[in-house]
């Protein structure tokens, strides 16, 4: 019988485009970082503004992506995926393939009165991982490419990574989390 691999993962990004055939994109972002774990470690790989990196970034995060069985993440399956597919499809690179996913967001349990922000329900199971908070200013630097800016970005990154693991770890304890589903381009 074969372990299987659960990768954690987490993304940041930066806004880049603000219109979609003449209408206002809220959506219009690319991956800056892309932090993953196997359970221990925390890898990131971030963008820099040499133009080259950003495709190095995506082509290191697709073989991690190959070796996973089961992907996890919050709000993976409505933000982190369709962004890296789409950056994916920017640099002209074959999009992920189907995964099994859990997503602690799209798979909690139906609830009223609650909100299921990563950060809320981190404080709600009173988890010690907490998230590295960053300001206007600091997200302006992300934007620009900054070296503060993307130090920062791996740094709120990596933190969301521990914090979700904590997170699903305790939302599987308590019973909360519907069981995964394949996750398709």
């Amino acid at each position: 019988m074969s372990l299987v691999r659960i990768l954690d993962l987490d993304l940041e990004t930066r806004k880049v485009g603000f219109h979609l055939g003449g209408r206002f994109n809220p959506d219009g972002c690319e991956p800056v970082c892309i932090a993953w774990s196997w359970g221990t470690e925390v890898h990131c790989l971030s963008h820099s503004t040499t133009w080259r990196r950003p495709m190095e970034m995506l082509k290191g995060f697709r073989r991690v992506w190959d070796q996973a069985d089961l992907v996890t993440g919050h709000f993976i399956r409505k933000f982190d995926l369709p962004i890296l597919n789409g950056a994916m499809m920017e640099w002209g690179l074959p999009p992920l393939d189907e995964k099994l996913v859990s997503d602690t967001k799209e798979d909690l349990l139906k609830r009223a009165g609650l909100g299921a922000s990563q950060e809320n329900l981190g404080v709600l199971y009173s988890l010690e991982q907490s998230k590295f908070h960053m300001s206007d200013q600091h997200w302006r630097e992300v934007a620009r490419l900054t070296a503060q800016g993307l130090r920062l970005a791996r740094e709120r990154v990596t933190s969301d990574v521990r914090q979700h693991m904590a997170l699903r770890a305790a939302l599987l304890r308590a019973g909360m989390l519907k069981a995964p589903r394949v996750w398709a381009p």
